[in-house]
C-alpha cells in the first residue's frame, strides 16, 4: 500500500482540521495538505517521473516539506531527504549517485551547487509555486509493499555516503507498530500546547 493513502483518507475524514502548523500559525488543514500533495504528484507526473524513481528534497525544516514528501509518495516516486547541513559537493554526489532528475532545494542552500542532469526547483521562485498549482492527482498511485519509498544516505564519515532503501511495506509496519507498542494516538494530538518555561 502506498503510504500516501493515509493522507488521502485523512483529507476526507478530517478535512477542515489543522494538519500542519508553522510555529503557532496554521499552514494547512488536512484537505489542503492532501490537495497540495496531489498537485505535487501531478506536477511530477507531467515531467515523466516514474514509479519508484528518486526525487530529492534538500530543504531546511519548513511547512512545504511535508506536502513535497507526500506528493512524491502520492505520485509513486521515491523521496531522497538530504540533510540541510551537508556541503554542496556532498549533495552533488548524492544527486549523481541516486540518479535523481529533480531536486527541491531551499533558496538559502543552493550556494554554488552544480547538479548535473538534475533540475533544481528552488523555494521562493515561480517554478516552486507551480508545483502546488493546477489540477491534483485525485488518488495516490498504487505501490506494492516492496516498492521503494525512501532512499536515505548515510553520513559518509568513513567514505562515500551509501543509500539505504526503505519500502512502503517497511513504513507501514513501522507506523502500525507505533500504534500498538509506543504510544496512544488521539484526535487532539495536533493541538499546540504552550510548554512551561524552564528556569533550571
Amino acid at each position: 500500500m502506498n503510504v500516501a493513502e493515509w493522507l488521502y483518507r485523512s483529507g476526507i475524514a478530517h478535512g477542515p482540521k489543522t494538519a500542519i502548523w508553522y510555529g503557532h500559525t496554521p499552514f494547512a488543514d488536512y484537505a489542503t495538505f492532501a490537495r497540495m500533495a496531489g498537485q505535487c504528484a501531478s506536477w511530477l507526473a507531467k515531467r515523466g517521473i516514474g514509479q519508484a524513481e528518486p526525487v530529492a528534497v534538500f530543504l531546511p525544516n519548513c511547512p512545504e516539506y511535508l506536502p513535497l514528501l507526500y506528493g512524491i509518495w502520492w505520485s509513486g516516486a521515491a523521496a531522497i531527504p538530504i540533510n540541510a547541513k551537508l556541503h554542496p559537493r556532498e549533495v552533488e554526489w548524492i544527486l549523481e549517485n541516486s540518479g535523481a532528475r529533480i531536486a527541491f532545494v531551499g533558496k538559502n542552500l543552493l550556494g554554488d551547487m552544480k547538479a548535473q542532469n538534475c533540475e533544481t526547483i528552488v523555494t521562493g521562485t515561480d517554478a516552486f509555486a507551480d508545483v502546488f498549482t493546477g489540477d491534483a492527482m485525485t488518488r495516490p498511485a498504487h505501490c506494492g509493499a516492496e516498492e521503494l519509498a525512501w532512499l536515505f544516505y548515510t553520513s559518509g564519515t568513513t567514505g562515500r555516503p551509501k543509500g539505504v532503501q526503505i519500502t512502503h511495506g517497511m513504513l507501514s509496519a513501522m507506523t502500525l507498530a507505533y500504534f500498538s507498542d509506543v504510544d496512544a494516538v488521539s484526535a487532539d494530538d495536533n493541538t499546540i500546547y504552550a510548554a512551561p518555561m524552564s528556569h533550571a
